[in-house]
């Protein structure tokens, strides 16, 4: 598994990997296609009943906020839109699939992921809400995502994964370690997959480039706003990897592309909005149980 390519081969050779699940590759497709009718979007999810039942508990979770209990996909449909409702289903989808190879040795490794990665997901819609409120829900599915390389080798070499974790203990950088342990790192394993699945070049482009924002071909701001958030959240103990102790927004490269794309985030009280995110993180509590339930 120390060779270079070994990794990334044995994601190419998974059987459970070599295609997406039906309605993540079905609604993939659609969040690509503006004009897609939300009745076609409804019959996807309707579909799939163990999917659906888990969107309702979601979208009339806390996270959400609705003041009408919403009782079926259409009814979701109107009240958070399309797109909302499919990054929704494509999010549950994926993690419905990874949950049903997970081991019971590797519960604490699977417990921060999850957690980093629905707080991460939380931050970056209250973000990108600030600045591109049209971007928010795209955003919200590919901070959700972000980190999905991590999630491959937690399932698919849990000892490396455990190796690694006690490299980044002694300092080592996580680009390094996953470099000398996998061959490869978690943004090119994530890329990977995202190709496979057929994941919209947002996605795919997040997943690749948000620990190296500012190699971002396209897409920089649901980039860079995915960044931010991630390093917030290791910031504020809900982290996987870097262990942040301090951030200095001022010297991150997302943070300098996003006040020169959007000038009012200069003036943002970052204390008031970390303060706001912090108290209401168990809202993304409540998203993770819904996101990771068998039920």
């Amino acid at each position: 598994m120390t060779q270079a390519g070994n990794f990334l081969q044995s994601v190419q050779n998974t059987d459970w990997l070599m295609a997406p699940p039906r309605i993540v590759a079905r609604l993939m497709q659609l969040l690509e296609n503006e004009r897609a009718h939300w009745q076609e979007i409804s019959q996807i999810i309707e579909a799939e009943p163990a999917i659906a039942s888990r969107i309702l508990k979601l979208v009339n979770s806390p996270f959400y906020g609705l003041q009408v209990p919403i009782n079926s996909i259409p009814q979701a449909l109107v009240f958070l839109g399309s797109v909302a409702v499919s990054s929704i289903a494509v999010a549950v989808g994926i993690f419905s699939r990874m949950m049903l190879k997970s081991r019971p040795e590797a519960a604490e490794q699977l417990q921060r992921f999850w957690w980093h990665s629905a707080c991460t997901a939380f931050v970056a819609k209250a973000l990108a809400r600030q600045i591109d409120p049209g971007l928010a829900d795209q955003i919200f599915t590919a901070a959700l995502l972000h980190d999905i390389g991590k999630l491959l080798m937690i399932q698919l070499a849990l000892p490396q994964y455990k190796e690694l974790e006690q490299r980044l203990l002694l300092g080592e950088t996580e680009s390094e370690a996953e470099q000398a342990i996998f061959g490869t790192t978690h943004e090119e394993a994530g890329e990977l997959l995202a190709q496979r699945w057929y994941f919209p070049d947002s996605i795919r482009t997040v997943i690749r480039y948000h620990s190296t924002p500012q190699e971002a071909p396209r897409f920089q701001t649901q980039v860079c706003v995915v960044r931010i958030a991630d390093l917030l959240c290791e910031l504020w103990d809900a982290g996987i990897g870097e262990s942040i102790q301090r951030l200095l927004l001022s010297e991150e490269p997302a943070w300098c592309i996003l006040t020169e794309k959007f000038p009012e985030l200069s003036g943002m009280d970052i204390a008031t909005f970390t303060l706001n995110m912090e108290h209401h993180f168990h809202d993304a509590a409540a998203m993770l149980q819904t996101l990771i339930s068998s039920q």
